[in-house]
């Protein structure tokens, strides 16, 4: 019996050891240290911390960036509208995610001032029943509904030790806290890209179907009505995806979601095949854009600034239910153009 209760002593202390403390200690993902964010290597919950972030810090900001990894290159320190912005992104960020972030901080007594919130195909070829299956993607608000399987992503010894790799091999970034907790971005000035862009593929969701995109046009729907219901001003843009991403999302119903949003609300459009989409230099692979690009967004849609060269080729020109469709028909003929080149270059 002693025996047998010596070795029961042991498997009890190797189970709170390896899925409880180790956990808790190493914490891949800063789940358990959201206000005290560690550089260890590995990409933090972003939702679930800014979350706990703001809502501990109430006064903090005057308005709020929303959009997947994508927006992570606007510094919104760069925003000359007289207020402090905070950059929400997070990555495969949704409209469900960020409606519902957007409630949580009404219920909390924050009203933003002002909102801005891109979209693009990842805005309905990601899904939200995945993201509540990993550590990575999981959101503040499922915390609250199943707090259980929330922290069982967490408590997990798996999951922990996979991450060890990466930690101990990981240089911290300098000021990696500071820029997290005071802006939010992520990619800084002059990175240089490591892709190899010979292999280069699209970057999109693994889902889809119109199902999808119509789901995350009535979740911007209701932002939209709640910005307006709440005297926030809610700015809405497409990121601008690198043309090989964007011809792809032409193939999964991006010209639709371009035309139902127009319905919804007013857009500056980023999208299509123009000067900086069709350069890898402005790129770090096919899915993120580097921070000069996000500052010419900020300018454009913040500073009131204007690139005509640019705008005559659909970039950062106001879309409205009156216009849409000449930048649809635009969109198509850039798309069609540059196959037919394309093709004939082979």
């Amino acid at each position: 019996m002693k025996k047998f209760l010596v070795k029961i002593s042991f498997l009890i202390a190797y189970f709170v050891i390896a899925q409880v403390i180790l956990p808790v200690l190493i914490d891949p993902f800063n789940v358990f240290h959201a206000l005290n964010i560690r550089d260890n290597g590995v990409t933090p919950n972003q939702n679930y911390i800014k979350m706990r972030y703001i809502l501990a810090n109430p006064g903090k900001f005057d308005g709020f960036i929303f959009g997947s990894s994508r927006v992570t290159a606007l510094h919104p320190e760069k925003i000359n509208d007289g207020g402090k912005i905070y950059n929400m992104t997070y990555p495969a960020g949704l409209p469900c995610e960020h409606l519902a972030n957007i409630k949580t901080f009404l219920a909390n007594n924050i009203k933003p001032a002002k909102i801005y919130m891109a979209f693009d195909s990842m805005s309905y070829t990601a899904s939200y029943n995945e993201h509540i299956t990993k550590p990575l993607n999981c959101p503040y608000e499922y915390l609250r509904e199943n707090p259980e399987h929330f922290y069982s992503l967490y408590f997990n010894a798996a999951v922990t030790f996979q991450s060890l790799g990466k930690i101990i091999k990981h240089s911290p970034i300098k000021n990696f806290a500071d820029n997290f907790y005071n802006y939010g971005w992520e990619i800084d000035y002059n990175m240089t890209s490591k892709y190899d862009w010979d292999k280069a593929a699209p970057t999109l969701g693994d889902f889809d179907g119109k199902n999808l995109v119509d789901s995350a046009l009535n979740d911007i729907r209701e932002i939209v009505k709640i910005c307006r219901d709440n005297n926030i001003e809610l700015v809405i843009f497409t990121n601008p995806m690198h043309y090989i991403t964007h011809l792809a999302s032409l193939e999964r119903n991006y010209i639709y979601f371009l035309a139902e949003l127009a319905q919804i609300t007013d857009f500056y459009n980023f999208s299509g095949l123009n000067s900086i989409t069709l350069d890898n230099n402005n790129y770090l692979e096919t899915s993120h854009y580097k921070a000069e690009i996000g500052d010419i967004i900020i300018n454009i849609i913040c500073n009131g600034e204007s690139y005509p060269e640019l705008e005559s080729q659909g970039f950062g020109v106001k879309i409205t239910r009156d216009n849409i469709n000449k930048l649809l028909d635009l969109l198509e003929s850039q798309a069609k153009n540059f196959i037919s080149q394309k093709n004939r270059n082979i």
